[in-house]
């Protein structure tokens, strides 16, 4: 079984990855650094010197290759499921999870943190928020597609693999 969670910039996938795999005895994955490590390079770096387009390409080709493995949490970057047939992809091949949050919430998380962020890494903070508001707006379509949406706010691990053992129930 594949467990993909989803989501925006700071909403805890990371995090949340982990743990879920350490209880469930999988393998974690993060696409993020699988890229890094594919391509040698950080993914600000990929961006300032290859640009958007390129990463865009290789993270679906990543997300294809890692998606090969068994029994493993795979915490995929915040525009991943948007991107090409990603979403249907994931969906098809695994259990997709959404960690869902306000922007509000996300800005707590994220303006601390901005220049590892390629994306939102000379924005103050209303544009931060504005920028969260309009990606959330665009990015909805995708994340609703999930098999689960939860609150990724105070997301509780127990509680997440109870519904993911409830959900391969069915």
């Amino acid at each position: 079984m594949r467990i993909f969670l989803m989501g925006f910039m700071g909403s805890g996938k990371t995090t949340a990855g982990k743990q879920l795999a350490s209880r469930l005895s999988y393998r974690y994955l993060d696409l993020d650094e699988f890229i890094e490590q594919q391509e040698q390079d950080s993914i600000r770096k990929i961006f300032e010197k290859k640009g958007e387009p390129y990463f865009r390409e290789k993270e679906s080709k990543y997300l294809r290759d890692i998606s090969h493995y068994e029994d493993c949490v795979i915490s995929t970057g915040g525009g991943a499921p948007c991107f090409f047939d990603n979403m249907d992809y994931m969906n098809n091949v695994g259990i997709t999870v959404y960690l869902k949050m306000k922007p509000e919430q996300l800005v707590s998380r994220l303006k601390d943190g901005r220049e590892e962020r390629p994306l939102i890494k000379n924005k103050d903070d209303q544009e931060l928020l504005q920028f969260i508001r309009d990606k959330l707006i665009e990015r909805e379509t995708y994340y609703s597609k999930a098999h689960m949406i939860v609150d990724g706010f105070n997301l509780n691990v127990s509680e997440l693999l109870n519904q993911i053992r409830a959900f391969m129930e069915q």
